[in-house]
C-alpha cells in the first residue's frame, strides 16, 4: 500500500495532467494503479446530478502504470469507491470525465458500471505562436486577466475543442435514479 505522499507523486510525475487537484482529496491505491477523488471544480455539479449541493465528488485523477494488467483500473475503482464510501459516507454520488482530446473514451468507466450522462459542453483553450497549447485559465489567474482581444494579439488563436465525456455513478438509492433519469433524457450542460 502507497502513502498518501508516494501517490501524489506518481500522479504528479505519471498521470497525464502531471497535477494533483486543489483542495481536499482522498487518495487509495490498488495493486498499482491510484485513484483520487476530490471536490469537483464546478460547484453546481452536485446539484445537476441529484438535485443536491455538496454532495459529489469527482474521480479526479486515474492511473495505472503502462503494461498494467488487464482491468487493473477497473478494480482499482471498484476498490476505492468501495473505502470512499466508508471514509466519505455523506457523498451521495460521483463524477468522472474522459477526454477524447487525448484519446480516453470512458471505456473503463462503462466497464465499472458508471453511467454515461452524456458530454459536457465544448472547451476552449489557445495555441500560441510556437504550437503550443494553452488552457484559458493561464490568462485569467493570479495577477493575469487578460480578455480575447489580449489573448489574440499576443499572438494566441482561439482552439474549440469537443466537451469531455462525462460518466457518474450514485452512491445512494435515491441518486442512482436520478442518474438513470438524466442518462435517459439525454442531458448535455
Amino acid at each position: 500500500m502507497m502513502s498518501s505522499r508516494e501517490m501524489r507523486e506518481k500522479i504528479i510525475q505519471f498521470h497525464y495532467t502531471h497535477s494533483m487537484p486543489s483542495g481536499a482529496s482522498w487518495l487509495y491505491s490498488f495493486s498499482e494503479a491510484i485513484v483520487v477523488f476530490s471536490i469537483p471544480p464546478n460547484a453546481n455539479i452536485s446539484t445537476f446530478l441529484i438535485n443536491e449541493p455538496n454532495k459529489v465528488l469527482e474521480l479526479s485523477r486515474l492511473w495505472g502504470p503502462d503494461g498494467h494488467e488487464r482491468n487493473l483500473l477497473t478494480k482499482a475503482i471498484s476498490f476505492a469507491v468501495g473505502r470512499l464510501r466508508q471514509d466519505a459516507p455523506a457523498y451521495e454520488a460521483l463524477v468522472s470525465y474522459a477526454d477524447p482530446n487525448v484519446g480516453h473514451a470512458g471505456y473503463i468507466y462503462r466497464a465499472a458500471s458508471w453511467v454515461d450522462i452524456g458530454a459536457s459542453e465544448e472547451s476552449r483553450n489557445y495555441r500560441g505562436p510556437a504550437g503550443e497549447v494553452v488552457a484559458r485559465r493561464k490568462f485569467h489567474s493570479g495577477g493575469r486577466h487578460l480578455n480575447k482581444a489580449e489573448i489574440l494579439a499576443l499572438g494566441y488563436a482561439e482552439h474549440r475543442m469537443p466537451g469531455k465525456l462525462r460518466f457518474a455513478r450514485g452512491l445512494t438509492k435515491k441518486a442512482r435514479a436520478r442518474i438513470a433519469k438524466l442518462k435517459y433524457e439525454g442531458r448535455n450542460g
